[in-house]
């Protein structure tokens, strides 16, 4: 698909749309996940909570990677070089395969001492292992089917990974319990099988993606040729995908931040925090499918130096994605209350995450802003933008704001939730003045 022309509105919708199905099911089966955890015991549960810090590494390597290789295909798509796209995408999964290889032997030789580290003894300990030690094993298909994917998001072409996240959803529901608890000849794995069960979905995700990659007609313009380790590559590679993976992981450390200061009012605090959580997340799916779509249509107009292309784009995708969150402002601002007791009957949990989810509806319009502007630099290979911005809003911005409310002003939780407000409200209008002075300045400069 041309992203470089066309309508905008429409290629935004179609691209995102399929998109923001995706990772709607992909969140379906992060949930079936932790249901047969449960299944298994709290103890599983808990093991699957100790081991998401090093999970997530492998995951922001995954997407940075993916969103680096999708920013470079688009631009040499744009440009209208369809054998340098061929090329850097067999160089990204050559890549993507030894660094993951590299990650996976690291984990499995430091995972221990890192759960010890966080109090886990005993079958506790075991089972942490039991599960990490699989993910670690099958860490080349983890990242892989992220990046085989990126081909697809660079032409436009989200269906097929909607498809595979679908088929992945109902047939990990037949997975897991058949590797959990075993039947006939098949052995109970416990809590390593939730793992296996991911890794079998993950490979299957990578052949059925990369057997459409084939069929594209970037891909034939391949030789064999490509297949060898090129170092031409490698730099822009790494300079475009690891700032993307360290801005993900900026996230967790925000995350952990926040918590910090969240569980100093209590357990109940926490835990409204962590219901809350997962309830702003489904209510953001859609800013990421039309995050995906931008991308895409960012990478090829940038490629084709269609730079007044870029910003109209970004400015349609802010429309739409403002659009979407009003209905999502009015889902938390109603609906909090509702949402919170499908996860807990603890009135006291409730009634704290009521309060946030209400307080957070206002922040979903700025969302919008600091999510479409992080596809803008990446498509216009500026991503170190998006990793300072990431470590200012998550990193140094709540420690700041939050320690000054807790220790200056007596707003008790409800401060705290304020105050990612106020950081969030912040970082968007920042974000946003730097990111149209930019854009003015590269559509300046094509102009000379």
């Amino acid at each position: 698909m041309n992203l470089a022309q066309g309508d905008i509105k429409s290629q935004l919708i179609k691209i995102a749309v399929p998109a923001g199905i995706g990772m709607m099911f992909h969140t379906f089966y992060n949930i079936t996940d932790t249901f047969y955890a449960g299944l298994i015991g709290s103890e599983a549960i808990a093991a699957m909570a100790i081991t998401f810090p090093v999970f997530f590494i492998l995951l922001a390597l995954a997407i940075g990677f993916s969103q680096g290789t999708t920013a470079l295909i688009s631009n040499f798509i744009g440009a209208n070089d369809k054998k340098s796209a061929c090329e850097i995408y067999i160089q990204s999964l050559i890549y993507s395969t030894i660094f993951s290889i590299f990650v996976g032997i690291i984990i499995l030789n430091t995972s221990e001492s890192i759960f010890k580290y966080f109090g886990a003894e005993d079958t506790f300990l075991d089972k942490a292992i039991d599960y990490i030690s699989v993910i670690a094993i099958g860490s080349p298909f983890m990242i892989l089917s992220l990046v085989v994917n990126a081909m697809l998001n660079a032409i436009g072409d989200t269906k097929k990974n909607r498809n595979v996240m679908v088929f992945g959803f109902f047939l990990n529901i037949g997975l897991n319990p058949l590797l959990c608890f075993g039947f006939l000849f098949i052995p109970s794995l416990g809590i390593g099988g939730i793992a296996l069960s991911t890794v079998i979905v993950q490979i299957i995700a990578s052949t059925y993606l990369f057997s459409h990659v084939i069929k594209t007609d970037i891909f034939k313009h391949f030789s064999i040729t490509m297949i060898k380790f090129d170092f031409r590559y490698l730099k822009i590679f790494i300079a475009q995908s690891l700032p993307t993976s360290v801005s993900y992981l900026m996230i967790a450390f925000g995350f952990f931040v926040i918590t910090k200061f969240v569980t100093s009012y209590g357990p109940s605090a926490a835990a409204a925090f962590g219901i809350a959580c997962r309830i702003e997340e489904l209510i953001l799916l859609p800013t990421i499918g039309l995050n995906t779509a931008l991308l895409s249509i960012v990478g090829q107009s940038y490629g084709a130096e269609a730079f007044n292309r870029i910003r109209k784009a970004y400015m349609k995708a802010v429309g739409i994605g403002l659009t979407m969150m009003a209905g999502g402002f009015l889902v938390l601002i109603f609906l909090g209350e509702f949402l919170s007791s499908l996860f807990t009957k603890d009135l006291e949990v409730i009634f704290i995450s009521k309060n946030y989810l209400f307080i957070f509806a206002f922040s979903t319009f700025f969302f919008v802003i600091i999510h479409m502007s992080s596809s803008i630099f990446q498509g216009i290979k500026k991503p170190l933008y998006t990793t300072f911005y990431a470590f200012f809003r998550l990193g140094l911005l709540p420690i700041i704001v939050l320690y000054s409310i807790e220790n200056y002003l007596d707003l008790g939780i409800s401060g705290i939730w304020f105050g990612i407000l106020g950081i969030n409200v912040l970082a968007s209008i920042i974000i946003f003045a730097h990111l149209r002075r930019i854009l003015f300045l590269i559509e300046k400069k094509s102009k000379i």
